[in-house]
């Protein structure tokens, strides 16, 4: 048909579209850029309800369910090339609308690869990031580092995890 695309209605109204990139859009029909990405699985709403995302694991023990991000240096699908020192592992973005398009990030959760990758020896370090008023770009406010020292920034006062003293 004309669209290229995969409809799927109940009670005679649109509820999740495939569209002709393979994109799976939920509530919504066109692909929407968000944070200068235009994500294959895209769920829009007017409510918590209809724009959530959730994932429940039910079991009689302490396990909980996952949110997996892998990183691979193969250019094909399913490939296992070994990751590099300061590779991004996976981010998580805050992006809001500013009037014209959602691209703005307010904020950023990093996974880094931080040393040299081995066989089950994946050293990471976490930076946490955040967009000032009236900036275009966030920039690191805090860092927890593969042997666990934390960094924090905050303005002109500096503390890390190697001092007991602010500097």
């Amino acid at each position: 048909h004309s669209s290229n695309s995969m409809h799927f209605r109940t009670d005679d109204a649109e509820r999740m579209r495939i569209d002709s990139s393979g994109r799976l859009l939920v509530n919504h029909t066109t692909t929407v850029s968000q944070a200068g990405v235009a994500p294959t699985v895209q769920v829009h709403g007017t409510g918590s309800a209809t724009s959530s995302i959730s994932a429940t694991r039910n079991s009689n023990d302490t396990g909980g369910p996952y949110l997996i991000l892998s990183k691979s240096r193969g250019t094909s699908t399913g490939a296992t090339t070994v990751v590099q020192d300061d590779d991004i592992l996976g981010q998580i973005m805050f992006a809001g609308a500013d009037g014209g398009d959602l691209a703005p990030v307010g904020a950023s959760i990093q996974a880094i690869v931080d040393g040299t990758p081995g066989t089950n020896d994946m050293p990471g370090k976490l930076v946490f990031s955040t967009t000032a008023d009236g900036a275009e770009t966030a920039t690191e406010r805090m860092r927890i580092d593969s042997s666990g020292d934390v960094t924090v920034y905050t303005g002109d006062l500096t503390l890390n995890g190697d001092s007991t003293a602010f500097s």
